[in-house]
C-alpha cells in the first residue's frame, strides 16, 4: 500500500506534504463509489489547527453531494441523508485517541442548539460551516422524513486490524451518534493498508456490460444498436456492485434529478403497476454513447458508456429496486446505443440535444461551447486540464493541480481579473455560472493566454501559503480565505497599476510574484483583516472576507503602500 500511496503522490500532488496527501488519498478511495469530483473531495477535508481530530467531512442528499447551495436540495422529497466523517492518520496502527476526540467534539458540532461563538473559540471555520451544512439540510429536509445515516470512516496503515479496545470505543461512538435525529443509524468502517490498497486498485469502471432479451437492431449509418433489456438487468448495469447508483454514467447530469415532478411520479407508478403491460410500451427508454461497443453473446460491451437521455427514468429504476420491486422479470425498458464519430462533436451534439429537456446542473450545456473547447485545448499545451466534462482528467490520474474543473476556473478569474475576491468566496456553483456572471468570466473577446495566467497566479499563491504555514498561523485558519484576496491583491502589485486592462495582465510575469512580495502581501492582508475584526469579533473570517466593503478596503490599502509602487 506504501507504494501505492507514494506512487499517487509522486504522480498527482509531488509538492503536497504526504500527510495532506494521505487525507486525499483515502477521501478519494473510501468514498469513490459516491463519485465526487476533485473540487467536491478537497471542499470536504478540514484537516488543520483546531480540527477536532476530524480530516474530513461531507454531506450527501440522495447520494448527491451537498455544496454551501443548499437550496437546490430544500425542495426535494429526500429518501435519504448521509454524513461522512473521515478520520485518515498515516500511523501504522488504530489509535483509541482517534475516538476519543470525535466522541467529545462530534456530539457538540452537531447538536442543533449547538453555541457558534463557543465553538469558534476551538474549531476551524470550515469544520464548523461544513457540520453547518448537515444541521441545515437536516432542518430543511425534515417534512420528508428522510432516512438519515452517519458513515465514520477511520483510515489508517495498519497491517492487522483495531484492538477490541479500539473498536469498543468505535462502537460507543456510534451509538452517541445515532441519537442526532431519530431513525439515524451509524457506522463505522477501518481501512487498513489492505483494504486501501485493495480499493485503490479497483479505480473506475471503464467498460460495462448489459444483458438485452434479444438480437439488438443495427443502424445502417454510422455504428448503433437499439434493443430490449428486462428492468433487473438495466439496474444491474446502472449499480456498483454495493448497489451504489453509478453517478459516472451521467455525464454528471445526476445531480440534477429533478426529485417527485409529476413526471417521475408517474414514472414510479408505472414501475409499481401490477398490470401485464410492458414497461417500455409507456417509456421512451434510455440513450448511451460510448466510445465502443461490441456484442458478446447475450451482452453489449461499452467503452466508457455515458447515459444521455433517460436521467429521470435511470433514477426511478434504481429507486424502485431499493424498495420492494416487483413484477420486472418479464417487463423491459427500451435502450438505444450509439458510437459518435471520435472527434467528439457528434457526441457534443447528442448529450447537448438529449439533454436540454431537463433542468441541468451549472454549467453542464456549457461544456459544448466553443470558447469552452478553446479553453480546453489552450490550457493542455500548459499542462493543465480543463474538465469540460465532470472527472474526466481525474479518472486518467493527472496530478490534482492540473486538472482544472469549470467553477475553479470561474472563481480564480473572478478573484484576479473581475477583481471580485468576494463574489469568487460566496457565490455558490449555480449562480457562478449563471448567466449573469458567466459572460464576465468566459468570452470570446479574452485573449485565451489569461486564463493560464490566473492558474498559474493561483498555484504561485497556493504553494507560498503552504510553506507559510509551516511557520506562521493564518487568522481562521481557512486557506480560502487568503488565497482569493492576495489573488486580488497580485493584480495590483503584479501590473502596478489601480485598473489594469487585459493587455496590462498580459505582460505579467509570474516570477515577480516573490516570496517577499508575498509575505509583504499576506502581512497586510493580516494586518486588514485583523482591523474589520477589532471591536466585533462575533462577525467571523468568513464573513468579513465575504463581504464587498472588505474587499473595498483593502484595495485601498493596498494601492496606499508605498513599497508596492502602484501608480496612482
Amino acid at each position: 500500500m506504501d507504494r501505492v500511496l507514494e506512487d499517487q503522490h509522486s504522480r498527482l500532488a509531488p509538492d503536497q506534504k504526504l500527510d495532506d496527501f494521505f487525507n486525499y488519498f483515502t477521501a478519494s478511495t473510501a468514498l469513490q463509489d459516491l463519485d465526487l469530483d476533485i473540487d467536491e473531495l478537497r471542499d470536504g477535508i478540514v484537516d488543520g489547527s483546531h480540527d477536532c481530530g476530524i480530516d474530513g467531512i461531507w454531506v450527501l442528499v440522495d447520494d448527491r453531494y451537498v455544496s454551501a447551495d443548499i437550496a437546490r436540495h430544500a425542495n426535494v422529497r429526500a429518501g435519504k441523508i448521509e454524513l461522512v466523517i473521515l478520520q485518515a492518520k498515516t500511523a501504522s496502527g488504530y489509535q483509541e485517541t482517534a475516538f476519543e476526540k470525535l466522541h467529545y467534539h462530534l456530539p457538540l458540532l452537531l447538536d442543533m442548539n449547538r453555541n457558534i461563538a463557543d465553538l469558534a473559540q476551538s474549531t476551524n471555520a470550515k469544520l464548523l460551516d461544513r457540520t453547518g451544512r448537515f444541521l441545515n439540510v437536516l432542518e430543511a429536509l425534515a417534512s420528508s422524513f428522510p432516512k438519515v445515516f452517519v458513515r465514520v470512516i477511520y483510515a489508517s496503515r495498519a497491517a492487522e486490524g483495531p484492538h477490541p479496545n479500539v473498536r469498543a470505543k468505535g462502537n460507543r461512538l456510534a451509538a452517541e451518534l445515532a441519537k442526532i435525529a431519530s431513525e439515524t443509524k451509524c457506522s463505522v468502517e477501518y481501512l487498513g493498508a489492505a483494504e486501501l490498497r485493495a480499493l485503490s486498485a479497483r479505480g473506475a469502471v471503464v467498460v460495462s456490460e448489459l444483458v438485452f432479451t434479444e438480437t439488438p437492431m443495427s443502424t445502417s449509418l454510422g455504428e448503433g444498436y437499439v434493443c430490449l433489456a428486462r428492468l433487473d438487468e438495466y439496474y444491474n448495469f446502472i449499480t456498483s456492485p454495493n448497489e451504489a447508483l453509478r453517478l459516472e454514467l451521467f455525464e454528471s447530469n445526476v445531480r440534477d434529478y429533478a426529485g417527485r415532478t409529476s413526471v417521475n411520479t408517474e414514472i414510479g407508478e408505472t414501475l409499481k403497476n401490477n398490470h401485464r403491460e410492458d414497461f417500455w410500451w409507456f417509456n421512451n427508454g434510455v440513450t448511451i454513447v460510448a466510445e465502443e461497443v461490441r456484442i458478446a453473446g447475450k451482452k453489449i460491451v461499452m467503452k466508457d458508456p455515458q447515459i444521455v437521455n433517460g436521467l429521470q427514468t435511470s433514477h426511478e429504476i434504481y429507486k424502485y429496486f431499493q424498495g420492494s420491486a416487483q413484477n420486472h422479470r418479464d417487463r423491459c425498458i427500451l435502450v438505444r446505443i450509439m458510437v459518435p464519430p471520435k472527434s467528439g462533436r457528434a457526441r457534443d451534439a447528442i448529450i447537448r440535444a438529449t439533454n436540454s429537456q431537463t433542468q441541468l446542473p451549472p454549467g453542464a450545456l456549457r461544456a459544448t461551447e466553443q470558447i469552452q473547447k478553446d479553453i480546453e485545448e489552450s490550457l493542455q499545451r500548459d499542462s493543465y486540464y480543463y474538465e469540460r466534462r465532470a472527472n474526466y482528467y481525474k479518472n486518467l490520474g493527472f496530478r490534482l493541480e492540473q486538472v482544472v474543473s469549470m467553477s475553479r476556473l470561474a472563481r480564480e478569474y473572478t478573484a484576479f481579473v473581475v477583481g471580485e475576491p468576494h463574489v469568487a468566496l460566496k457565490l455558490p456553483e449555480s449562480l457562478l455560472l449563471d448567466d449573469d456572471h458567466y459572460y464576465k468570466v468566459f468570452s470570446v473577446e479574452n485573449d485565451l493566454d489569461l486564463y493560464r495566467l490566473v492558474l498559474d497566479v493561483h498555484i504561485r499563491i497556493s504553494e507560498f501559503l503552504n510553506s507559510y504555514r509551516e511557520f506562521k498561523t493564518l487568522l481562521g485558519d481557512t486557506s480560502e480565505n487568503w488565497r482569493y484576496h492576495l489573488a486580488y491583491m497580485a493584480r495590483f502589485t503584479l501590473t502596478r497599476l489601480r485598473r489594469p486592462t487585459q493587455r496590462d495582465f498580459l505582460n505579467v510575469k509570474i516570477e515577480h510574484l516573490s516570496d517577499e512580495l508575498l509575505e509583504q502581501m499576506t502581512g497586510l492582508l493580516d494586518r486588514t483583516y485583523r482591523a474589520s475584526l477589532r471591536g466585533n469579533r462575533t462577525k467571523g473570517i468568513d464573513r468579513v472576507a465575504r463581504s464587498v466593503d472588505f474587499t473595498h478596503q483593502l484595495r485601498q490599502e493596498t494601492i496606499s503602500m508605498r513599497r508596492f509602487k502602484i501608480d496612482h
